[in-house]
């Protein structure tokens, strides 16, 4: 997916005193989490809800491991952010960071697209795009943007039938609200809804199985066995000749003894 120009991953609007941070990130997906605006830190420490991810000592490197599940996808950068890759549906929640005693807590949401079917469309099938959010308090909502500006206030869309309208980018917006009109969030990202080429089909194989290069599997089969048999006959008919041609031989040798006798 490729993000479009509308601007950057996250936009805030009002003001910047509010609690914490919200970042949004898609599944699979790799995504830092900051840890406050020190530029320089001795210790930090992130936690996921309550379990701990990870204690770091900067100074000396030294860490101590927690037992949250994030623990083996995620790595401290830059002394203090947090780093997760891949992003999983599981990670949404609440983060917080201690940093030399100063604590800061996070929000992430974790935005999965699916698109069926993932190949490449035609008209008059059926599609669906979906984007499904996860978060801990359920406050983003999520429209769809279709190609040429029209909105689809669901998470869900349905393509029944595909049109030919429906090719092009299209758009997905997760926006969240907090404080009436103080903090605004919104994540875009654009996905491009392509056709198939004229003239080619999207079929499944014939109910009698299997196909290589057009035919079904028993088609070759007995194309095989056919060919084995004509290899058996060819044999067979160069041993009955060989056979034949010695037999005149020893006819002739034994007409030429009998014949000098």
């Amino acid at each position: 997916m490729n993000f479009n120009k509308c601007g950057p991953l996250s936009l805030v609007l009002g003001a910047l005193a509010a609690a914490g941070k919200v970042f949004i990130a898609e599944v699979g997906m790799k995504k830092a989490l900051e840890c406050g605006n020190r530029k320089t830190i001795t210790d930090v420490q992130w936690n996921h809800g309550s379990e701990q991810i990870c204690k770091v000592d900067v100074k000396t490197g030294r860490s101590i491991k927690g037992k949250s599940n994030i623990l083996e996808r995620s790595r401290i950068i830059q002394d203090k952010n947090l780093q997760i890759r891949p992003v999983k549906e599981m990670d949404a929640g609440r983060f917080t960071c201690i940093a030399d005693g100063a604590t800061y807590e996070h929000t992430l949401i974790v935005v999965s697209v699916s698109v069926n079917p993932s190949s490449d469309l035609s008209t008059g099938a059926e599609a669906s795009l979906e984007c499904r959010v996860t978060e801990s308090d359920q406050k983003s909502t999520v429209k769809w943007e279709k190609p040429g500006g029209l909105f689809e206030n669901s998470p869900k869309v349905q393509l029944s039938p595909v049109e030919a309208s429906h090719g092009g980018p299209w758009q997905y917006c997760a926006c969240r609200l907090f404080h009436i009109f103080l903090h605004l969030i919104r994540h875009l990202t654009r996905y491009d809804l392509a056709f198939a080429p004229a003239g080619s089909t999207n079929h499944q194989p014939p109910s009698g199985g299997m196909t290589l290069l057009g035919l079904i599997w028993w088609v070759w089969v007995a194309v095989g066995v056919g060919s084995l048999v004509v290899i058996i006959l060819i044999i067979v008919v160069i041993v009955m000749m060989r056979r034949i041609r010695r037999r005149k031989v020893i006819e002739e040798n034994q007409s030429g003894k009998t014949g000098s006798g």
